[in-house]
């Protein structure tokens, strides 16, 4: 009769077997076109999109990297990341870049909103493009340095790559203190200074300004809330589906040492670390263009055109307007016998 723990790892394989294949695809479609939109006149003009931009990019690298590689340890048996020290760590290295380098892309973009809104102009000039390009520059180049602690410490042990002894428990700490409490802090923080920022702002429109000035506010608004929108989108995605993971590394830390586990509790403690630091994480990597296209109308224009243009087809514009010459030249014409 089979146990809980064997209908689990059941569930882990199938799910790597066949729930992989289709976030693979899914996702790097889905983060493939995210950056084709981004490089459109439209974001590009609005620099905080930027960050979304490379955001897509770090989460190329993860799905590709961490979903590909699962996918080949199942398919083609046995798993290389189990045999090699070497792909062992350069595995988890990409991986845990990828993650902080995603996330900390939507943090920036946060901020990069806060700074747009902002009405002291020193802050606005942190959304310059020269100031981006430094600032993502900067930030990749610091987390992957950051980052080379892991494959230097991460190896193989009883048939698995991971952290083991003092580092191991240093590690886990900081994964909690990372994903579960300096993330997440950080984006309430930001999200809630946007909100204030966009408050003062149109708090603070004089009536006599706003006559002359009501076309370029109304322009502004629309291409500043849609980004907005994404952002936020970005940052409660990432949220939800994170939010397991500093719990179940708290778990893990706190269960290390319990001797003589039973075969039934290490197969729960497996998949519920494989459900909430890895299944999640993937999600998180590929459902980013989905909520877009669900959430902003902008975006779904935008990739319609993308279409059309690769299809070289032309835009169907059901909102086509007349000019009032032509209209009134057509009753006169009507009217003369």
């Amino acid at each position: 009769m089979s146990t809980v723990g064997d209908i689990l790892s059941l569930v882990q394989q199938n799910t790597i077997r066949y729930g992989y294949p289709f976030l693979l695809v899914l996702g790097n479609i889905g983060n493939v076109l995210c950056i084709v939109v981004f490089l459109q006149k439209n974001y590009r003009q609005s620099f905080s999109s930027w960050y979304l931009l490379t955001a897509a990019v770090f989460s190329i690298v993860g799905v590709s990297w961490g979903i590909g590689t699962n996918m080949y340890a199942v398919y083609q048996p046995p798993d290389p990341f189990i045999m090699s020290d070497a792909l062992c760590r350069i595995r988890g290295y990409l991986l845990q870049t990828s993650s902080v380098l995603t996330r900390t892309m939507i943090i920036l973009a946060c901020a990069g909103r806060v700074a747009a809104s902002s009405n002291q102009v020193r802050i606005r000039q942190l959304n310059q493009p020269r100031v981006i390009v430094k600032i993502i520059a900067a930030t990749t180049l610091f987390w992957m340095i950051i980052s080379i602690q892991l494959p230097i410490f991460q190896r193989i042990e009883m048939n698995r790559c991971a952290t083991f002894g003092v580092f191991g428990l240093w590690f886990s700490a900081y994964q909690i203190f990372l994903f579960g409490l300096v993330f997440p802090s950080l984006m309430i923080i930001l999200s809630i200074l946007i909100l204030k920022n966009l408050k003062n702002i149109r708090g603070s429109v004089r009536p006599q300004e706003q006559a002359d000035n009501t076309q370029r506010h109304q322009l502004l608004s629309r291409r500043d809330m849609n980004l907005l929108k994404l952002t936020f989108a970005e940052v409660i995605s990432c949220f939800v589906l994170s939010f397991l993971y500093p719990i179940n590394a708290l778990y893990g830390v706190i269960a290390s040492n319990v001797p003589n586990k039973s075969k039934e509790r290490i197969q729960i403690e497996g998949f519920m670390t494989f459900f909430a630091q890895v299944f999640l994480l993937y999600l998180n990597y590929c459902i980013t263009f989905y909520l877009y296209v669900i959430i902003s109308k902008p975006f779904r224009q935008e990739i319609k055109r993308v279409i059309f243009r690769v299809l070289k087809r032309p835009e169907r514009n059901d909102n086509t307007t007349i000019p009032l010459r032509s209209i009134q030249k057509q009753r006169t014409d009507l009217t003369q016998p």
